[in-house]
Order: C-alpha cells, then sequence, then structure tokens
C-alpha cells in the first residue's frame, strides 16, 4: 500500500507566510493591493501571510505576479527559510531534492 503524504506542513507554512510577509513590504504594497494585483481577496491574502492557508500552484503563481517577481523566486525564498529554520528537515514524502 502507498504511504500516505502529508499535507500539513507547519514549518514550511510558516516560511511561506514569512517570505509573502516580507516580498510585499519590499515591494511596498498594502494587503489590499496586492489583492487587487493578484487578483485574489484581502482575506486569502491574509490567511497566507498568516499560515492560516497553503497556497494551491495557481494561488502561488497569482500571488507572486502580484509581487512582481517569478514564481520561482519566490519558491526559492521559501525554501531558503525553511532550510534555515529547521536544522533537519524532512524531505515531502515522495520528493527529491535535485539542483
Amino acid at each position: 500500500m502507498a504511504r500516505r503524504m502529508d499535507r500539513s506542513n507547519e514549518p514550511l507554512v510558516a516560511a511561506f507566510a514569512e517570505v509573502l510577509r516580507d516580498a510585499r513590504g519590499r515591494a511596498g504594497l498594502t494587503q489590499e493591493e496586492l489583492a487587487d494585483r493578484a487578483q485574489v481577496s484581502v482575506r486569502f491574502v491574509s490567511f497566507l501571510e498568516t499560515g492560516k492557508r497553503q497556497p494551491s500552484l495557481s494561488a502561488l503563481a497569482a500571488v507572486s505576479a502580484g509581487l512582481g517577481m517569478e514564481m520561482s523566486a519566490l519558491v526559492i525564498a521559501v525554501e531558503e527559510r525553511w532550510l534555515t529554520t529547521n536544522r533537519h528537515p524532512e524531505l515531502p514524502t515522495g520528493g527529491s531534492s535535485a539542483r
């Protein structure tokens, strides 16, 4: 039987929330402005920034576009934050780290 992937990775969600808040601040945007640019609700941006929601790939693309950055740059920043706050993070089940 296949192992079920754990989709609740609180340290990773927290890293995304921090990176999103920082990136929005560096862009000089309010949550309202980012929401408008990303075509999502202000509440959704707030939930992402507080770690109450995880972004889908579509949301990740929309938010990164709203920030004026490539999605890969946002993901790299999240990974770097996650690795620095977790001394020995486990790789997500079913994935590998290839660079």
